[in-house]
């Protein structure tokens, strides 16, 4: 992977008249010394040729012998080089004009005093008729950059968390303890920040770090990294730089770790959010996807107040993270709430509700099912509202298979093979104590199966009518599907559409599925996130149930569903809710922020009766013009313990 586009902004250039260039970030004239539109300072013209030594050259000091192999991003009026020796030990060379006239030495003196072990102290100096020549060995250590470089070459080779050991906890330490000193680096580049093995983080390049007290930076020389700076660094966001920069930039190393891929450009946009790592990768713990996306908000006041919060945050979900991968099978106490709401805008054009859902528990055996669906408001046959209550209604009849003993067996059911109420009801007695079947498989199944039985229900109202269907299949009446399967703390996730399912934990968010439609589509396939959500019919669902071909006569056959599938174990302050859009749609002024009053508003609830009531509300408070259903399930620890 090539590195991500860089911006040097380190320029010295005079704001005396000159005539206007371009800006290196935006484009726009820049007429004096900082861009009026983005806030960069101007470029300055290239530097002249460098005096010996240079790449290729060989440098000789103290007997020792090292070879000068690559250029390295350079600082104004000085040239920086990467060498090595014959034992392969690297090294960076600093060549400045003899005497230093730009003080360039000393500047970077100041910086080590400044940074403390975060400086790499420079081994030898020595001097030619032209130039100061300054040589730094470096720890045999990769930057930020290469080691999760070397991951996008095989991304499936290590675990999540075991990346976010390596690369982004080193990080939020060192950059925590540079902010407790009262000092913070307004970003920085992972080309130069080196990680070692042991955790112990290393500038390459000494940066002069900003005093704390002295407040935010104005625009000024800085340089900005892609996919690594925040908005604020590109000049965004009001254009001043303070501790939630390095935030950010940890942040973005900890995405990285987590989603495995190259850096986004949208990183230092205000637009939108970068995409959930799951999106892109499947094992993502959500709790540290959760703590990923809030330090890399385009928002600076979203983000972590400094790098110790966010410390403090992913300290406690890889807690959390552990706690999940060790608990063992336990029964947790289970509060239950939820709502079903036409929406007040929505109500007023469309009378009838297209949302439904479904839900039952039984606390005895700790199993239960709970079920989400948003009908498709425009279709030429059939309508959402239907399409919602076949998919409660297959509902109804997988947990009528449960309490019966269906499934003790382990047999999840055959894909659009519906329930027959004969075998469910009369053939067999009910089970004082339902179980589910222990592989996971299995679990995944039965939800699979129900989803496919909604859609073949479907398509038998529409063949009732029209034996030979007269139009596309795409016409067909639709619905979203979310739905929870839960055995005391292991908890069986499914998702088709763009209904969600939400973690709230330790005071963050996390959506645990993808939403099914063209914009999430073209991102996993490699489309730039603005232009995936730009095209036209962005939010069009891609999947759903609802999905049918036409045979040789005509007639609908129902495609077999693609539902997404996970599995989540639940620990006590543990809360899931499962929602249509229209609460996320409407909660806030964008998703975000909607999530944020999600995750504000169920804290505060008093129990998951109030918790859906509330979200009901606020979906409402912000236009209603959706209609609104929710299931919130809040986990705690039994009275016992």
């Amino acid at each position: 992977m090539a590195r991500a586009p860089e911006t040097d902004t380190t320029s010295d250039v005079r704001a005396d008249g000159a005539a206007a260039s371009p800006c290196l970030a935006c484009g726009a004239p820049v007429p004096g010394k900082y861009c009026p539109h983005c806030g960069y300072e101007r470029a300055r013209p290239a530097p002249p040729v460098p005096p010996w030594p240079g790449v290729g050259d060989g440098v000789d000091a103290d007997g020792q012998h090292i070879e000068i192999r690559a250029p390295l991003f350079g600082e104004s009026h000085a040239w920086r080089y990467l060498a090595d020796d014959a034992e392969g030990h690297r090294f960076e060379v600093l060549v400045v004009r003899r005497g230093d006239p730009d003080g360039v030495l000393a500047a970077r003196a100041d910086a080590r005093a400044a940074l403390g072990d975060l400086a790499l102290p420079p081994t030898f100096e020595l001097r030619t008729d032209d130039a100061l020549v300054q040589v730094t060995r470096l720890p045999d250590a990769p930057s930020v950059a290469e080691g999760l470089t070397e991951v996008l070459a095989d991304p499936a080779s290590t675990d999540a968390v075991t990346l976010v050991h390596r690369w982004a906890l080193p990080l939020a330490r060192r950059f925590a303890a540079l902010h407790q000193s009262g000092r913070f680096l307004g970003g920085a580049d992972p080309g130069e920040v080196l990680v070692d093995d042991e955790g112990r983080c290393y500038l390459r390049q000494p940066q002069r770090p900003f005093e704390l007290i002295d407040g935010p930076r104005p625009p000024g020389r800085r340089r900005a990294v892609r996919g690594y700076a925040a908005p604020e660094v590109h000049g965004r966001c009001g254009g001043v730089v303070d501790a939630r920069a390095d935030v950010f930039f940890v942040g973005a190393a900890l995405y990285y770790a987590l989603a495995r891929v190259a850096p986004f450009a949208e990183a230092g946009g205000v637009e939108d959010r970068l995409p959930a790592p799951h999106l892109f990768h499947e094992d993502v713990p959500p709790e540290l996807a959760a703590v990923a996306r809030r330090a890399t908000s385009p928002l600076p006041t979203r983000r972590y107040a400094d790098a110790g919060a966010l410390l403090e945050a992913l300290d406690v979900a890889l807690d959390s993270v552990a706690a999940r991968r060790a608990a063992g099978r336990r029964v947790l106490s289970l509060d239950v709430g939820h709502e079903l709401h036409i929406g007040v805008l929505k109500g007023q054009y469309s009378p009838q509700n297209q949302d439904d859902l479904f839900l039952a528990y039984h606390a005895d055996s700790a199993v239960g099912l709970f079920v989400v669906s948003d009908g498709v408001s425009i279709s030429e046959y059939g309508t959402g509202d239907i399409a919602s209550g076949c998919v409660r209604d297959e509902a109804l009849e997988l947990w009528r298979g449960i309490v019966h003993g269906r499934f003790v067996d382990g047999d999840g059911g055959e894909r659009g093979d519906a329930l027959d109420l004969d075998e469910t009801l009369d053939g067999r007695p009910l089970d004082p104590s339902p179980r589910l079947p222990e592989a996971e498989a299995a679990r995944q199944g039965m939800l699979r199966g129900m989803m496919d039985a909604a859609n073949a229900r479907i398509g038998e109202l529409v063949r009732a009518e029209y034996p030979r269907f007269p139009g596309p299949p795409e016409g067909i009446m639709a619905a979203t599907a979310v739905t929870a399967l839960l055995d005391a703390n292991r908890v069986t996730l499914a998702s088709i559409g763009d209904s969600r399912i939400y973690l709230l934990r330790d005071g963050h968010i996390s959506s645990l599925m993808v939403d099914h439609n063209l914009a999430t589509q073209l991102i996993r396939m490699g489309r730039p996130p603005t232009v995936a959500r730009g095209v036209p019919a962005a939010n069009a669902l891609i999947r759903c149930v609802g999905e049918f071909e036409k045979d040789a006569e005509g007639a609908l056959v129902p495609v077999p569903l693609q539902p997404d599938v996970r599995t989540l174990t639940v620990l006590p302050g543990d809360t899931l809710v499962l929602c249509s859009d229209g609460i996320p749609d409407y909660a806030g002024f964008d998703e975000e922020d909607a999530e944020a009053r999600i995750l504000e508003g169920v804290r505060q609830a008093p129990g998951a009766p109030w918790a859906a009531f509330e979200l009901m509300v606020l979906a409402n408070r912000g236009g209603g013009g959706d209609n609104i259903s929710c299931i919130v399930l809040r986990f705690d620890a039994p009275e016992a313990d």
